[in-house]
C-alpha cells in the first residue's frame, strides 16, 4: 500500500512540475503587437488607426495592456494553457505575471485570443448574460483589479470579518442594484449583462444561444465578445477580418 501511495505521489509531483514549467512569465510586450493591432483592430469613436514603424514601435494609436499582449479577449492563462500562447519555441502558457505565477495570457497572434474568448463563453453551462458577466467581471473586483479605485476597495478573497470600518468595498448589492459611484470604481456585472443583450430580444437572466447546431460560435456570442472589447481595448474592437479568422480557428482547435 505504501509503495502504491508513493508511486501516486511521485506521479502527481511530476505532473505538477510539468504543468508549472509549461507556463512562463513574459517580460514586456508580445512580438509584433503593433503590426497585429494595425491589421486586426478598428478604432471606435475618435480613436486613431494604428500606424507602426519598421522596428515595430507604435507611431500612432492608443495602446492598452491587452492590445500589447495580442490578447483581444483580455483573458487570463488557464491551467491547461490556451492554444497560441507558445510565443517562444518549446514554451507554452505565456502570461504577464500580474497574478504572481499566472496572469493575462500572451498570444503569438491575436486571432488565437478571440477564438479562446469564444470558447470561454461557449463551454459555460449557465449561459445567461448575468451569470456569465458575474464570472467574467465579478462584483468583488475593482476596475483594473487594483486594491483601491475611487472610493471603493477590492474585496475578492476577503472574508466579511476582514473588512475595515469606514471603507466601501466592491461587492454584490443585496438588492442587485449598484450604489451611487460603485460602477465607476468596481465591476458591475448587471450593467455589463444589460449591455451584452441590448437589442437582442433576450433578458439578462435568459439562457442565450451562444453556439449553433454545428457547434460554431453564434452571431450573438460574437456580438457579446465584440461589445466588451471596446472597454477592454481602450476604444478599439476586432475588425471583420479578425472575427472571420477567429471563427475558422475556433472550428479547427475547439470544435
Amino acid at each position: 500500500m505504501r509503495t502504491l501511495l508513493a508511486t501516486i505521489a511521485f506521479i502527481l509531483l511530476c505532473f505538477m512540475g510539468t504543468a508549472s514549467a509549461d507556463r512562463y512569465r513574459v517580460e514586456g510586450n508580445a512580438p509584433n503587437w503593433c503590426e497585429m493591432a494595425a491589421t486586426y483592430l478598428e478604432p471606435v469613436g475618435n480613436r486613431p488607426d494604428f500606424r507602426c514603424a519598421a522596428d515595430g514601435s507604435m507611431i500612432e494609436g492608443r495602446r492598452s495592456l491587452c492590445i500589447r499582449l495580442n490578447n483581444y479577449g483580455c483573458i487570463w492563462q488557464r491551467r491547461a494553457t490556451w492554444p497560441g500562447t507558445d510565443i517562444r519555441p518549446s514554451n507554452d502558457g505565456a502570461h504577464d505575471g500580474r497574478g504572481g505565477n499566472n496572469g493575462h495570457s500572451v498570444f503569438r497572434h491575436p486571432v488565437y485570443s478571440l477564438a479562446a474568448k469564444f470558447h470561454w463563453f461557449a463551454i459555460k453551462r449557465d449561459t445567461s448574460a448575468l451569470a456569465l458577466a458575474e464570472i467574467y467581471l465579478p462584483w468583488c473586483d475593482t476596475l483594473g483589479s487594483v486594491q483601491r479605485r475611487g472610493g471603493f476597495y477590492r474585496s475578492c478573497d476577503l472574508d466579511p470579518s476582514q473588512h475595515q470600518d469606514n471603507r466601501n468595498y466592491c461587492e454584490k448589492p443585496a438588492n442587485g442594484r449598484p450604489v451611487p459611484g460603485q460602477c465607476s470604481s468596481c465591476n458591475c456585472p448587471s450593467v455589463l449583462a444589460a449591455r451584452w443583450v441590448e437589442g437582442s430580444g433576450f433578458g439578462v437572466r435568459d439562457q442565450l444561444p451562444l453556439v449553433t447546431a454545428d457547434g460554431e460560435p453564434s452571431d450573438l456570442l460574437v456580438e457579446i465578445a465584440l461589445r466588451n472589447s471596446v472597454n477592454e481595448l481602450g476604444g478599439y474592437r476586432p475588425n471583420t477580418r479578425a472575427v472571420a479568422e477567429a471563427k475558422a480557428l475556433y472550428a479547427e482547435i475547439y470544435n
